[in-house]
């Protein structure tokens, strides 16, 4: 899916504008820089839990190279607000920990550095409304902003979960997955489809890697569809991983003991996520 282009934002030395002479968002750049930064979403509408993917491009436009300096191991940061509202509601590095080190990016004239990462549930879901997200480089003495990216949350009035059989693996051990998606519209529900592939199951590893997933080796008609759910109804599904990695572009990729992330998609349009579940995997 193509990235939702954006306009360019230029960095700024520590802003003097009030917040509230803007609604509440941190006041625009005022000062010009060498490096501009582009970002972008994968989307511009989610549902309820999906992960919002994010691009960040930092281009040298100045006629020499340049450095980009840098106080921590921290590299970017992203902030969300409620349009209209002054206060955060999910901030990227509140949950991270970073190696407090100097360090450099060397940009040749017209070079780019480009960063992605999701915005996931680490301080609380997201609830259908409308979302501003403005992103910013954190090199030091300046730092780099990009123009603010909106999105939204949408409801599709169906409540999604997902479980495991337990919490605990051994390598090789299958990974028994239970999903339900229940109607909350207090009336027929009717949903659409772009194939007939109703659901999925990602399992990641620590780098946010994906290792497997429940629809890489099945098929499924590609037409258009609908499902309806009744009022108050629950419909099931199941998934079963044999604990074993797909293969890799020439040999099987070895599954490691750590934490795995296991994520239930319901294939709708949009496409609506459960909350994700952690599972450890050991020797």
């Amino acid at each position: 899916m193509k990235l939702s282009t954006v306009l360019l934002a230029i960095a700024v030395s520590v802003p003097t504008v009030s917040a509230q002479a803007r609604g509440g968002y941190p006041p625009p750049p005022t000062t010009r820089s060498w490096v501009t930064l582009k970002a972008a979403t994968d989307q511009r509408r989610y549902t309820p839990g999906q992960p919002i993917k994010v691009r960040l491009t930092a281009t040298n436009t100045f006629k020499r190279g340049a450095y980009l300096r840098f106080t921590s191991g921290q590299r970017f940061d992203f902030t969300v607000y409620s349009v209209g509202k002054s206060e955060a509601v999910y901030t990227w590095s509140a949950a991270r920990m970073f190696m407090q080190s100097l360090g450099s990016l060397w940009l040749k004239p017209a070079q780019s550095q480009s960063y992605e990462a999701n915005i996931g549930d680490e301080m609380g879901q997201l609830k259908p409304g409308k979302y501003r997200l403005l992103a910013r480089l954190t090199n030091s003495p300046r730092r780099i902003a990009a123009a603010p990216v909106d999105f939204e949350i949408t409801n599709l009035s169906l409540s999604m979960t997902a479980r495991t059989d337990k919490v605990s693996y051994k390598i090789g051990e299958p990974v028994q997955i239970e999903i339900a998606v229940a109607n909350r519209a207090g009336k027929a529900n009717r949903v659409r489809f772009g194939s007939g592939m109703t659901y999925d199951v990602i399992i990641s590893d620590e780098s946010e890697k994906p290792i497997w997933t429940y629809g890489a080796n099945l098929r499924f008609i590609r037409v258009l569809g609908e499902v309806t759910w009744l009022k108050g109804e629950t419909k099931t599904y199941s998934a079963s991983w044999n604990g074993v990695a797909l293969p890799g572009e020439t040999i099987p990729a070895k599954l490691k003991p750590g934490r795995y992330r296991v994520q239930a998609v319901l294939q709708s349009t949009p496409q609506l996520y459960a909350a994700p579940i952690y599972i450890d995997i050991t020797d």
